[in-house]
């Protein structure tokens, strides 16, 4: 039997569709995940297309094997999309993408990442098929890395150069497969990906993250990462008790966690569900209530249960479930 996948992650391929209904459920993917975006496939007949999706803390890493189309970002405003405004990180793995946003027009070639506001109008053009990695970042998120990421939009960063590099180098990694072998509970390569970005984007935030203060707070920070991570499914896990147990206030707790973009409520109900969407993959668990998985994830409420996956994940755990269910 298949080894249980170590999160959540989702996959779609065109592969035995028929051709109108695979472009529709590409366009419609497209639009409910990134945003309010408008895709024209160049050649319907010749379409086909696949995608990866992989969740890293607050993260939502997309690997795209797409068409030639044209994807228009519609810019309307963020209480259109399911998710809080974010910015996307565009990296081109294969394929050259004709880009516009904010006034400026490039192309983004092979081995090249560029940050795009999700909230705002952009349109990228690909003549060919192409690879992408599409990085979604809640913005509260990202500014603890890049306090002003309006600054950094629009700007093409080669992964070959510089902290581009090692930048580069981690998401292959990571959709090479290296999440299943990471020791690192996921916030924390969550954490990695902002610091290698500030880097690499030059800010002088990132110099101050590498001080001493910094590293300090980062390590403290990582040890409540990892005991939500540990006890996320006791329903009793509160931010006293694990202040409590890495001899913190919980005000400090609260102060570290705001300083990542993120809370303590946020990163507990994000692993719960997380290991929830586990045990609702595995086969073997097919004959397991929704509401005892609820249970074993540290959920009272099997009814606020469902309405934060549906939130998480734009589906229910039912119909997750049935997603994942083997073929017969």
């Amino acid at each position: 039997m298949a080894a249980l996948p170590p999160s959540p992650d989702q996959s779609w391929s065109s592969k035995g569709l028929a051709r109108p209904e695979a472009i529709s459920a590409w366009r419609d993917w497209a639009a409910s995940t990134i945003g309010p975006i408008e895709v024209e496939v160049f050649d319907p007949q010749a379409f086909a297309a696949r995608w990866v999706s992989h969740g890293i803390g607050q993260l939502r890493l997309l690997h795209l094997y797409a068409p030639a189309q044209r994807v228009t970002h519609t810019g309307a405003d963020g209480s259109t999309m399911r998710a809080a405004p974010s910015i996307q990180l565009v990296y081109n793995i294969r394929g050259v993408s004709e880009t516009r946003m904010g006034g400026r027009h490039f192309a983004l070639a092979a081995g090249q990442f560029v940050l795009l506001d999700n909230t705002r109008f952009y349109q990228m053009e690909m003549a060919t098929e192409h690879e992408v990695i599409d990085l979604m970042m809640p913005q509260v998120w990202l500014e603890r890395y890049l306090p002003n990421p309006q600054a950094c939009l629009a700007r093409p960063v080669d992964t070959a150069d510089g902290w581009g590099a090692p930048l580069g180098a981690l998401l292959d990694t990571i959709i090479a497969g290296g999440l299943d072998k990471a020791t690192l509970p996921r916030p924390l390569i969550a954490e990695q990906i902002g610091s290698l970005l500030a880097l690499a984007m030059g800010t002088p935030e990132a110099e101050e993250a590498l001080g001493n203060s910094g590293r300090h707070k980062g390590q403290l920070a990582s040890r409540i990462l990892r005991r939500i991570e540990s006890d996320h499914a006791d329903p009793d896990l509160t931010p006293e008790m694990v202040a409590a147990q890495i001899g913190i206030s919980k005000r400090y707790l609260q102060t570290l966690l705001a300083a990542s973009g993120t809370s303590f409520v946020a990163e507990l109900n994000a692993t719960r569900l997380d290991r929830a969407a586990e045990l609702l993959s595995n086969p073997r668990n097919l004959g397991l209530p929704v509401a005892d998985v609820a249970f074993r994830t540290g959920f009272l409420d099997p009814g606020y249960f469902t309405r934060l996956f549906r939130k998480r994940f734009g589906i229910t755990p039912r119909e997750w479930r049935s997603g994942h269910a083997p073929q017969s």
